[in-house]
């Protein structure tokens, strides 16, 4: 119940009160301290039953962390049973990986919002480098399905080198079109990528928001690096985009500018998401031109060699 509903609730009541009182015609003095006392009474309810309802809520938000804790400590207990049964003398060795299990479920629990460290190679022989959980290949921040930023990493905004290499593309187009182009959608923190998430799983379920929108930590939203790109008289940040003016123009000189597009038609296998015409990651002109390898968009992922496959 929300605090709104609570005070209507008990100013209702209040309400009713002194309108039956006022039917027995009391007198105006009598009124007067009923008035008072229905007013208190209304400021006693908002004041101690919103805040308990305010703990409830958490309590419950608890509850289903635990709940999810306790399912896999629950599989663990499963597999122990079995082997019990099969050799009752390796009962003391079972209980201590159990306990083992469990203490990694905890810790996993606290550190989901890092960055694991990959350093290493590609499979091309790129370096992969991790530096305050930030994976970086051959000096390019990197994040997708498989390599995540923290939830701490937090530019607050695009980086000043994006902004100007965006505004140089924009007035471009503007000059050569003569139609506006902006970044729609840029920077996004951890929390707000949680939220944006959260909301298309519950509306499509997690199996179709994959296809479109980046967990938390994996977006290149967060990197402040990326952005979204809008054109006045065009659907904006919809399949609407795709096979448009603006969209060829862009896919045809993003590159000069020191933009890739992002996720290409038919790499949705590579880049794990499917096309998205109107998304567009600085990488700075000399990987730009590379990677728009005369038209034919290669993918971050197939010139480094990695992957971007949730784990």
């Amino acid at each position: 119940m929300n605090k709104e509903l609570i005070l209507w609730i008990s100013i209702i009541i209040a309400i009713i009160y002194l309108a039956i009182l006022y039917m027995k015609g009391i007198k105006k003095k009598k009124m007067i301290l009923n008035t008072i006392i229905a007013v208190i009474f209304v400021l006693l309810v908002n004041l101690i039953k919103i805040p308990l309802l305010s703990n409830a809520n958490n309590e419950e938000k608890d509850e289903e962390v635990t709940t999810t804790i306790t399912t896999k400590t629950t599989t663990t207990a499963t597999t122990t049973t079995l082997l019990v049964t099969e050799n009752p003398t390796t009962t003391k060795k079972i209980t201590t990986t159990t306990k083992a299990k469990t203490t990694k479920i905890t810790t996993t629990t606290v550190e989901s919002t890092e960055a694991p460290d990959y350093t290493g190679t590609t499979s091309k022989g790129y370096k992969i480098e991790t530096k305050n959980g930030i994976t970086y290949i051959d000096g390019y921040l990197i994040a997708n399905k498989t390599y995540s930023l923290p939830k701490s990493y937090n530019p607050g905004s695009l980086t000043s080198t994006t902004k100007s290499a965006a505004s140089e593309m924009f007035d471009a187009f503007i000059a050569e079109k003569g139609v506006k182009m902006w970044a729609q959608s840029g920077f996004r923190s951890y929390d707000t990528q949680k939220s944006i998430y959260e909301r298309y799983v519950n509306r499509d379920g997690q199996k179709a928001a994959d296809r479109y929108s980046a967990r938390p930590g994996h977006s290149e939203h967060q990197s402040g690096l990326a952005f979204d790109v809008c054109v006045t008289g065009y659907a904006c940040i919809s399949s609407g985009f795709n096979d448009t003016m603006p969209a060829q123009w862009l896919s045809e000189n993003a590159h000069k500018y020191g933009f890739i597009l992002r996720y290409p038609k038919g790499k949705e296998e590579i880049t794990g998401y499917k096309h998205e015409s109107w998304h567009f990651r600085y990488v700075g002109k000399e990987l730009a031109e590379k990677l728009y390898n005369d038209g034919n968009w290669i993918t971050m992922e197939e010139y480094f060699g990695i992957d971007s496959k949730y784990q």
